[in-house]
């Protein structure tokens, strides 16, 4: 048993490394490694870190678009790359604690067929470590109607089945922001069911130098996203949809000013 970790990258070395040397400290060790770079500007240093890190790991991959896609793109080629069923999708600047794939491994292959999410506790916290936001949600199983409402997986946590994310699309490049949020909300409306680890094994940087979700690409994306559940919304709980049209007005609201 094995899994595959997609790092989609771009301008980010330093974080990078932050990032593989969490890597190579996981007390589970049967993965290989997919490094995705969406064409930097800074190929010298990346060609530097593979250099460094290729070493280290059996199974190390790099790949470098001929030119700027955006994360989507790179997710979904490195997701096609994977070679084995399990994938571990993380950013280049988020954190893994130690026992992080070996506990998702353990859920993730001791669930049935229609198990194909694994998420874990995270702190989201600023460049000096600081905790901004305890990420402790405990939803599991059929959640339908609760990624509907909002995205409770944090995105350096998630570990799914190639299966399962393949036969829901993959990540929508058209998004300009909520491609996690969609992408789970496409798998769990297709059948797809569930588990959290219950313990803290990820850290989801914030940066002091601002978030996309403050943007004007953050509320286009919540509009989209709005637009293209609201059917699902209204057919699985009619109180989601009144709150979507809730949302959609007040998006575009904030989208005019």
């Amino acid at each position: 048993m094995k899994v595959s970790i997609v790092i989609p990258t771009y301008k980010r070395t330093d974080y990078l490394r932050r990032l593989l040397n969490s890597i190579r400290k996981q007390t589970f060790r049967d993965y290989e490694i997919i490094v995705v770079d969406d064409n930097s500007p800074n190929h010298l240093e990346y060609d530097q870190l593979v250099l460094d890190y290729k070493e280290s790991f059996p199974e190390f991959t790099f790949l470098r678009n001929d030119q700027n896609q955006g994360a989507p793109y790179s997710r979904n080629r490195g997701i096609r790359q994977a070679k084995y069923e399990y994938i571990a999708l993380v950013d280049d600047d988020d954190e893994w604690l130690p026992a992080k794939l070996e506990k998702q491994v353990v859920l993730i292959s001791g669930g049935d067929e229609r198990l194909g999410i694994v998420y874990t506790w995270t702190d989201a916290v600023n460049d000096s470590r600081q905790v901004l936001h305890q990420y402790r949600n405990v939803i599991e199983g059929n959640a339908k109607k609760e990624i509907l409402k909002g995205c409770f997986i944090p995105s350096p946590s998630i570990m799914v089945k190639k299966s399962h994310i393949i036969n829901a699309g993959l990540f929508d490049e058209s998004l300009p922001s909520c491609q996690d949020w969609d992408m789970w909300t496409r798998m769990i409306l297709s059948g797809t069911q569930c588990k959290v680890v219950k313990s803290i094994e990820t850290l989801y940087y914030k940066h002091d130098s601002g978030s996309i979700g403050l943007s004007k690409r953050a509320y286009i994306g919540f509009i989209m996203y709005f637009k293209k559940h609201f059917l699902s919304a209204l057919r699985i709980h009619p109180l989601i949809a009144v709150y979507y049209i809730f949302q959609y007005i007040r998006m575009l609201a904030r989208k005019s000013v």
